[in-house]
């Protein structure tokens, strides 16, 4: 009997866990064929299937007219053919071979923080080329924003390898620590948003890759402007320690509350107030997207990015 178990990724491409490397992202081409599916469910999934199946627009893109046949659909009758030639005509429609995929790759300051595995920034990097692969793999042209604190890189939809080691080559430039010390314009995920509502065409594939500690109103808007012409994942990276802390910080707050009340932990119910707002900036991330209709997955930065998938065994 074959087994149904998932099929465990031994090869881990991760270096410093700090910054990321090109080799890393590279390593990931012999994912694209892989079949894969986010071990969490998504908190919400308006579509079915894979999640990484060719999700289409329109579906369809016009091939050709000819002679109309017994058995064709009427509603494929081309009209103004048929009048022009006194004989009934009837268009043909082939499956889109490619669409324009967008990637919005949150690298700033949150971004920049890991307490067991990498940095967060370091994940989401690894996703994206996941992602980008997998595009690839499609043959859909790769375009998306890239962003730190201080900088951003557009890049326009571009098809075969330019497209997608162009997108590579900024990932591991913006993601470097290095570039968090120059000094430029704060850049934020509403200004990328509103970039990324101008560059997005549309009918394209649209995944946000953030941790999403800056969703504000503001923010939600644009996203609900994208999503009326486009379909949308959200990939929100995170860190266990941002929700709750280890059993070390708990007892030794503990201790300090029974003595004289001083230290690190002031308050009777700090760990408690901690712990709840988490839970609400938690909440509120996943009350946006499901109002939009938006699937939201989770992925943490604490294991194997290829671990937090399922794969068919091979």
């Amino acid at each position: 009997m074959k087994s149904t178990k998932p099929h465990i990724f031994t090869d881990t491409p991760y270096q410093t866990g700090i910054d990321v490397s090109l080799n890393e992202l590279l390593s990931y081409k012999k994912q694209a064929k892989i079949q894969l599916q986010p071990a969490a469910k998504a908190a919400y999934r308006q579509l079915s299937g894979n999640y990484l199946a060719k999700i289409k627009g329109r579906g369809m893109e016009f091939a050709e007219v000819r002679h109309y046949q017994a058995g064709d659909d009427v509603r494929t009758i081309d009209w103004s053919v048929t009048a022009r030639t006194g004989k009934a005509h009837t268009k043909l429609f082939q499956e889109e071979k490619e669409r324009p995929v967008f990637i919005l790759l949150d690298l700033s300051d949150s971004m920049i923080f890991g307490s067991q595995f990498v940095f967060k920034s370091v994940q989401a990097c690894h996703l994206a080329a996941l992602l980008s692969w997998q595009a690839k793999q499609r043959n859909d042209r790769l375009g998306g924003i890239i962003f730190n604190q201080q900088r951003a890189a557009e890049l326009k939809p571009t098809g075969r390898n330019k497209g997608l080691m162009t997108f590579l080559h900024q990932s591991e430039q913006l993601c470097t620590t290095q570039a968090f010390k120059t000094e430029a314009a704060a850049q934020s995920l509403f200004v990328q948003l509103k970039r990324l509502s101008r560059l997005v065409q549309t009918g394209s594939q649209v995944h946000l890759i953030s941790d999403f500690s800056q969703l504000n109103d503001p923010c939600q808007k644009l996203i609900s402007q994208i999503r009326r012409h486009n379909q949308i994942n959200a990939w929100q990276i995170s860190d266990p320690l941002e929700q709750v802390l280890p059993k070390d910080v708990q007892q030794t707050d503990l201790k300090v509350n029974s003595l004289s009340g001083s230290g690190f932990f002031k308050q009777k119910n700090a760990l408690q107030d901690y712990q709840e707002a988490a839970c609400e900036r938690q909440q509120n991330v996943v009350n946006t997207f499901m109002k939009y209709g938006i699937p939201l997955y989770s992925i943490s930065a604490s294991s194997s990015l290829m671990e937090q998938f399922h794969a068919p065994e091979r």
